[in-house]
């Protein structure tokens, strides 16, 4: 339901604040985990969730994020059962939940075709969708399925991006607009690049009144505080998968220990958002 995404961005915009939008791989530790680790980032109070739909050759992300869609694979997840996960939040979440993106490749939403999967994830609760490898030129299709679902088609922009490219990629964007930090795969970096603030300063020109997210490497606060005076939403993605294997993995870990460590680093996270 993008009423739920465009509420949440505008209450940040208002009060000039950045949020923070934790990135999990749906399925990582098995469904039950990924519901747990939702409930966790919910009480952490972060702005979205991008939930990430698990695909065998996800060419965007880098090695914790395909590791992790192994694993999601492995243990049984697909399309259709992320889509009861996330029906199955819908339910059980307190008023005011949090607003869900899934971020996905191409092939699984076009074998059902962009009209069904759009309207699949809205009836199952889902706010937005991203696909990591549409080109923007061939995204109105994907655009109009989202529009007519009631939710939100987010694409993106890379350094790279003409300026033509970005101004086509605002056009067609409801929610947001995802700002790719750097250049390159998923993962995390120790540092910021600091030719980063001047492509931000240039999307946040060309996205006007459209929020902009910033992803691909944000693994601190220190980095969170970084970009937050530069977009709306700042996106942790490979950090957070590992923090929730690892927390999963280790003697004794289980679904609740990934939740608690989830929750744990989002808030963490958005010490950086404090003073921003």
């Amino acid at each position: 339901m993008i009423d739920r995404l465009q509420i949440r961005l505008s209450a940040l915009r208002a009060q000039k604040r950045c949020g923070l939008a934790p990135y999990v791989t749906a399925g990582d530790g098995g469904l039950d985990t990924t519901l747990a680790v939702l409930r966790g980032l919910d009480r952490a109070g972060v702005a979205c969730v991008e939930l990430g739909l698990p695909f065998s050759d996800p060419v965007a992300d880098g090695p914790v994020l395909q590791a992790a869609a192994e694993r999601a694979i492995a243990a049984g997840a697909s399309f259709d059962r992320v889509l009861d996960l996330i029906a199955r939040f819908r339910r059980e979440a307190p008023e005011g939940e949090v607003p869900i993106v899934v971020m996905g490749y191409a092939n699984p939403l076009l074998r059902r075709g962009w009209g069904a999967s759009c309207n699949a994830l809205a009836e199952a609760g889902a706010d937005g969708v991203l696909i990591a490898d549409l080109p923007v030129e061939e995204g109105a299709p994907l655009a109009a399925a989202a529009e007519k679902a009631g939710i939100a088609a987010i694409f993106f922009a890379a350094p790279t991006t003409a300026d033509e490219r970005l101004a086509a990629a605002v056009r067609l964007s409801r929610g947001f607009l995802y700002a790719i930090g750097r250049l390159g795969v998923t993962g995390a970096r120790a540092s910021v690049d600091p030719a980063q603030e001047g492509f931000l300063d240039r999307v946040r020109a060309a996205a006007g009144e459209l929020p902009v997210a910033v992803g691909f490497g944000l693994s601190t606060a220190e980095q969170v505080r970084a970009v937050a005076a530069h977009a709306d939403l700042a996106i942790v993605g490979s950090a957070m998968v590992d923090r929730i294997h690892r927390a999963f993995t280790a003697p004794g870990g289980d679904s609740e220990s990934a939740a608690r460590a989830a929750e744990d680093f989002a808030r963490e996270l958005s010490k950086g958002l404090e003073t921003s």
